[in-house]
């Protein structure tokens, strides 16, 4: 997403989709909280979690 954010990489589809086929899609998040419970950076990953499903649409 940093990628995509920073540099406009058109590339940043294809590393995507990588991390989708090992570990999921952004857009697969619950909204549980509890990432965000145990977060040592006190991120707000839900929040970010939707704007990533939404930049890639997925």
């Amino acid at each position: 997403m940093n990628t995509k954010n920073l540099y406009h990489d058109w590339n940043a589809d294809f590393y995507y989709n990588i991390h989708v086929n090992e570990r999921g899609k952004a857009s697969d998040c619950i909204k549980c909280g509890k990432c965000e419970a145990v977060c040592p950076q006190h991120l707000r990953i839900r929040n970010l979690l939707g704007e990533v499903a939404a930049a890639f649409g997925k």
